[in-house]
């Protein structure tokens, strides 16, 4: 079942959905750990996100300040959570005023990433393999080398189009890695999941928020316009030490 999203305080629009996607125990550690690796100020709270599509390995390839995210999953699971809204709202105002963002060079550590410039894309880049290019302005670009049988139109770039994009600097590469399919979708509607943690301040503790599923056609998939958007369980909080 799906509902049109009507919280006229946000721009961005896109489809709600009942169906609530699983995240085994397996991928939850893995993604905790990773999290780990990438919260860098443990003096205040903050909703930590990653992006990641979690098929065999977390194939984790995002992450960023989860607060928005964390409205999206309240807003989507309100009729789950009456019992835990409290402290839901709770953790958010603690977190709404987090200075946490992306660290392109702690990204690249944790082996998200790797800074290719004209001076190395020589050696980085296999044309034969697809793989993913992205900036600090948050712009990305997909090479397969199948694009011409997958689709332009579903998100990919040609050859001319990369170099350009390496050529004006501060880019990363990184795997690409291929989209879930989306079950009550079309084969061409794919789709990642977006794991939210929450920190709280002066402690070490990560908590599982739970998370959202985003799908959409093609492979450049965001929660925007056209775009599918659910829950992942567990929803309710999971406890790492």
């Amino acid at each position: 079942m799906k509902s049109k999203n009507q919280n006229s305080g946000r721009k961005v629009k896109f489809v709600s959905s009942n169906n609530i996607m699983e995240l085994d125990d397996f991928h939850a550690v893995k993604a905790n750990e990773l999290v780990a690796k990438l919260r860098t100020n443990v003096k205040e709270s903050i909703f930590v996100e990653i992006d990641c599509a979690p098929n065999g390995s977390l194939n984790a390839f995002n992450y960023g300040n989860g607060l928005n995210s964390v409205k999206i999953i309240k807003e989507i699971g309100l009729p789950l959570l009456r019992n835990e809204l409290a402290e839901w709202e709770r953790k958010i105002k603690a977190a709404s005023n987090s200075s946490f963002q992306t660290d392109f060079a702690l990204g690249e550590i944790a082996g998200l990433w790797k800074r290719i410039s004209m001076a190395n894309y020589s050696e980085m880049l296999d044309w034969n393999q697809p793989f993913c290019l992205k900036n600090e302005k948050g712009l990305t670009r997909i090479w397969h080398p199948e694009w011409r049988l997958l689709g332009f139109k579903n998100g990919f770039s040609t050859r001319s189009a990369i170099m350009k994009f390496i050529a004006a600097g501060n880019v990363y590469w990184q795997k690409f890695y291929m989209p879930l399919s989306t079950p009550e979708c079309g084969l061409n509607w794919r789709m990642y999941y977006r794991l939210v943690f929450f920190s709280p301040a002066d402690s070490f503790d990560l908590e599982l928020m739970g998370g959202l599923w985003i799908s959409r056609p093609g492979y450049k998939i965001y929660p925007e316009e056209n775009a599918l958007v659910g829950l992942v369980s567990p929803l309710t909080t999971a406890e790492f030490i």
